[in-house]
């Protein structure tokens, strides 16, 4: 599968639900956290709510047992009365461990002052009794009971916990009615989401299928000449594209086939072309020179006036076989290279050994040679005759160039890494850009005498070696050739000296 096709379809519901995921994490610890903040409040509300409420309820207790000890005094109506202080005080103790809020603190406080005004008056009804006796007056006696002190903070208190349960129901209903909108907007967002995604994708998918189909329809009329009439249709759909591709695939191969073919037969033709250049190159190397045997030797066998043979007929003779025998070898050499003998040999001996051999003919032609090579030795595993060859016939080519008077300039050196270049440059004419175009083709020559396989063969040569040679004409006029071959790292110690 393709990876970026998956990663641009995937993508956007990965993040949209790893988004929903987050919220829905989120949402459920807010849940969590009000939840738990409720139910610790509303703990404390029932707590509160339920010492307010047994305040009240000892509070009604202690009225009417004081209403009754006042009425009829006895000693085990003033044991319950102080039972009910016991039990009383008890609960207060409970309000005042329970209370927090500033206003369920204030109202304890008051209910303590109004306890401890009641506890006084209580005292000193009760002393009036044992003077007075039993109260008759009844009325009031409700109106001005002590323990009216205690009643109105107790009243209050339980007012304000059932305030606080009232906030805490309306809170709890507020976070449920939150909570239910949010995840109904979850509920809502998450399909509309998808669906916004799955629209946008397939969106793309239909643009991307549109622009494929209208470029196999494009590719199809093009290749109409070559493969016959095709028919494509922009449809947009991926199962009707894939059989049309599968169509336009099958016709492809079918020219591809054709192509081939026709390829083959063009090398064929090529070949046959090659041998037929060839043979008039071999013949038209050959011709000249058994002319001129020919008329030697005919000269000689002459019955009517025969011709002896001088030394100077020889001289030609020996001249023209020589020159068939070279002409024979090139043939051979590119038609059968031999095999490389490669050793470990310090390029400047073998550049200086080159340039001595053509050292004589350039002073003929009045050309001056400059030889510029490293100090250090630059050591390479080359087949030693077959290189040299090669200098040779390059140096012989750039001497060729330059007729009369000239400058040929070699130059040895290192380059950035694991390669030593040799560059060969000359004043002559340059090269043709006819030449300069197919340089290394066989039978492609300037000369009128030449065989064309040289260039040939010196990148053959330089090739097996593991290097490279290029050839181009210098911007001040000129041609340069240029030779890279892999250094060698073995034997940089032991190298000879270089010939200059």
């Amino acid at each position: 599968m393709n990876r970026r096709l998956l990663i641009q379809v995937t993508t956007p519901p990965v993040v949209i639900g790893t988004i929903l995921l987050v919220v829905c994490f989120a949402v459920g610890w807010y849940i969590n956290r009000m939840e738990a903040n409720l139910a610790r409040i509303l703990s404390k509300n029932v707590v509160e709510l339920k010492a307010a409420q047994d305040l009240e309820i000892r509070v009604r207790q202690l009225r009417h047992h004081c209403f009754l000890y006042l009425i009829d005094p006895s000693a085990t109506r003033l044991q319950t009365i102080e039972q009910d202080h016991q039990h009383f005080e008890d609960s207060l103790a409970i309000a005042q461990q329970s209370a927090t809020t500033l206003e369920g603190k204030a109202c304890i406080q008051d209910i303590t002052a109004g306890y401890r005004q009641y506890r006084d008056e209580l005292a000193h009804l009760r002393e009036e009794v044992q003077a007075r006796g039993p109260r008759t007056d009844y009325a009031r006696l409700s109106e001005t009971h002590p323990i009216r002190h205690v009643t109105d903070p107790c009243h209050e208190l339980f007012r304000l916990n059932e305030a606080m349960m009232d906030r805490t129901a309306q809170e709890s209903a507020r976070v449920s009615k939150q909570v239910n909108l949010l995840v109904i907007l979850l509920g809502v967002v998450g399909p509309i989401s998808a669906l916004s995604v799955g629209y946008n994708v397939a969106r793309g998918l239909s643009r991307s299928i549109y622009k494929l189909s209208v470029r196999v329809q494009d590719m199809a009329q093009h290749l109409e000449q070559d493969v016959g009439s095709m028919s494509v249709a922009v449809d947009g759909d991926l199962e009707n594209l894939d059989r049309q591709l599968e169509h336009v695939v099958g016709r492809v191969e079918e020219a591809a086939g054709r192509l081939q073919r026709q390829q083959r037969q063009m090398i064929r033709a090529e070949q046959l072309a090659a041998v037929g250049q060839l043979a008039a190159s071999v013949a038209h190397e050959v011709r000249n020179p058994l002319t001129t045997v020919k008329w030697l030797v005919e000269a000689s066998l002459r019955s009517a006036n025969p011709r002896p043979m001088t030394q100077e007929s020889l001289n030609v003779i020996h001249g023209a076989v020589t020159r068939l025998e070279k002409s024979v070898q090139s043939f051979l050499d590119f038609a059968r290279p031999p095999v490389l003998q490669r050793t470990n040999c310090d390029l400047r001996t073998v550049l200086a050994q080159s340039v001595e051999l053509i050292r004589g003919r350039a002073r003929q032609q009045g050309i001056a040679i400059t030889v510029q090579a490293p100090e250090q030795p630059v050591t390479a595993k080359i087949d030693q005759g077959q290189f040299g060859t090669v200098l040779v016939n390059l140096f012989l080519n750039s001497l060729d160039a330059m007729p009369q008077e000239g400058r040929l300039e070699v130059n040895l050196g290192l380059l950035p890494g694991e390669e030593v270049q040799l560059m060969i440059r000359d004043t002559g004419p340059g090269i043709p850009p006819k030449i300069l175009e197919q340089p290394f083709t066989p039978f492609v020559s300037t000369k009128a005498t030449g065989t064309g396989l040289g260039l040939s063969i010196a990148r053959r040569v330089v090739e097996d070696h593991g290097g490279t040679i290029t050839l181009g004409n210098r911007p001040e006029g000129g041609a340069c050739c240029t030779i890279t071959l892999p250094k060698n790292h073995a034997e940089d110690n032991h190298a000879g000296p270089a010939g200059h």
